[in-house]
């Protein structure tokens, strides 16, 4: 079995190169080396380094969508070979497709977790580049994670690609000319022309008059007015109250102390007029105070005189 395989990997490596794409850079990322840590924080952790390497423009690749379209032999001999040797990275390289092969390290000493990632070129299985991180805390591996491939990821591009091309020396635009403005020289036999300072204009403030003092207090007449209505409401009803006693009593019923309540009810009628009365002058009293006219603007002007007698100080205008 172990020469078969070994017949495999030689076969695959012989393989000639495929021609370097013009896209994104390819990436697969392949199973971690995990030692001691959780199924769901190694889960987490690749598929953060998936979304890491889109985020940054490259064309990631998948180990489980590869081993997918393998037949069964060839998938159990391409998940048991080691990542960290050359023909097993150049196997994973070759069916991939790809140009860098990823690889996440995750273990848990006692003091915390070790995080790390290291790239390897598909064609040769070399390292490209490596960083790891120690004594991380579960909330912050995924931080961990991305500050790893914001150094690995740069140095892969560059060993693989190359630096990018300079712009093109047409592309940049020309330096821009500042012209300075002309001096005016001015006629002879007269001096320089000088130019009347600005007076800056003051805004106007639009001064709001205030209400009238009467429309301030309006609504102290058209409360009482209300309080008043209502009460001439209550002995209103009560007067109707005797008078549908008084009504309805008869013979076979007979009123007691009918005059007492002929009294109460005439009482009751009384103020009820008197409380309706009362109620709606508060009520037109209140109008008239809310539609009285704003109070007119202060106009006082203080005059003075002097006279071979004395002097005489005086004050004429409207007062609010």
């Amino acid at each position: 079995m172990l020469i078969s395989l070994v017949a495999v990997l030689t076969v695959l490596t012989q393989a000639p190169a495929a021609p370097q794409p013009q896209g994104p850079m390819s990436v697969l990322i392949a199973p971690p080396d995990a030692t001691g840590v959780p199924a769901h924080v190694v889960e987490f952790a690749q598929e953060h380094v998936a979304d890491q390497l889109e985020a940054r423009g490259l064309r990631v690749i998948r180990i489980e969508n590869v081993v997918r379209k393998l037949p069964a032999t060839r998938r159990r001999a391409l998940l048991r070979c080691k990542r960290t040797e050359a023909p097993c990275l150049q196997w994973l390289g070759t069916v991939s497709k790809s140009e860098v092969i990823l690889v996440v390290e995750l273990s848990q000493p006692a003091t915390g977790y070790r995080a790390g990632v290291r790239t390897y070129a598909a064609k040769d299985g070399s390292l490209v580049s490596e960083k790891a991180a120690v004594d991380a805390v579960e909330d912050r591996l995924l931080d961990t994670l991305t500050q790893l491939l914001d150094t690995v990821v740069p140095a892969t591009q560059r060993a693989v690609r190359g630096m990018p091309p300079p712009p093109p020396i047409d592309d940049v635009p020309p330096p821009t000319r500042v012209t300075r403005p002309k001096e005016t020289v001015p006629p002879a036999g007269k001096g320089p022309v000088t130019q009347d300072p600005l007076v800056p204009v003051q805004p106007v403030e639009n001064v709001a008059s205030a209400p009238s003092s009467l429309r301030r207090w309006a609504w102290l007449p058209a409360a009482g007015g209300v309080a008043l209505a209502g009460v001439g409401t209550v002995f209103y009803l009560k007067a109707k109250d005797r008078f549908d006693t008084l009504d309805k009593g008869g013979s076979d019923i007979p009123v007691k102390d009918s005059e007492a309540l002929v009294s109460s009810g005439k009482q009751a009628q009384t103020v009820s007029r008197v409380a309706f009365g009362l109620g709606a002058a508060g009520l037109v009293a209140g109008a008239v105070m809310f539609l009285w006219p704003d109070d007119p603007p202060a106009n006082v002007v203080p005059t003075a005189a002097a006279t071979s007698g004395g002097a005489m100080v005086g004050v004429s205008g409207t007062w609010p």
